[in-house]
């Protein structure tokens, strides 16, 4: 038996943005550098409260490293499984900040994602364009977190450099 949310597994339009009707909806995946608590309130530029975010699995992808750089892309597996973190509640504002960091290199796709007590939620992450290219290497938080966390800040300020905020 299908569950209704794998009628959902299928990539957005050409925008690949989170759409705003999504704040307040549908939960984030956070497969990669957000997971890091540091790193996720740095992007929103606003403190993070626990009770928002939730382990959660997506099934069918495994996280891997992309060529030239220090973060991941999710690439389509059979049996494969990513953990991540689920923002449950992302505001107006939250999916504008995230959408300018992941514009030019990732693509919005709402996915089902699992939740430690076996719940299904449809949740936005962002897929790798392909000229990100992918490698067969595992990418790993921990050894990010030791081996690239510190210089992030700064890449993150450029990224974000050119944000405008919204009203």
């Amino acid at each position: 038996m299908r569950s209704a949310l794998a009628e959902i597994h299928r990539p957005l339009d050409q925008a690949g943005l989170i759409p705003d009707s999504a704040a307040g909806r549908q939960a984030l995946f956070f497969f990669g550098t957000l997971m890091d608590l540091d790193i996720l309130a740095y992007v929103l530029e606003r403190p993070i409260d626990l009770d928002d975010l939730q382990p959660a699995m997506l099934h069918g992808h495994r996280r891997v490293a992309i060529a030239g750089v220090t973060y991941p892309t999710l690439v389509r597996t059979p049996g494969g499984r990513v953990r991540g973190r689920l923002l449950r509640r992302a505001t107006r504002r939250d999916i504008a900040r995230i959408n300018h960091l992941e514009s030019g290199e990732y693509r919005a796709e709402l996915h089902p994602v699992r939740t430690g007590d076996a719940a299904e939620h449809a949740a936005w992450l962002y897929m790798g364009l392909e000229h990100m290219p992918a490698t067969a290497r595992p990418w790993s938080l921990r050894q990010w977190q030791r081996r690239h966390k510190a210089g992030y800040f700064a890449a993150c300020d450029g990224w974000m450099a050119d944000f405008q905020p919204i009203d």
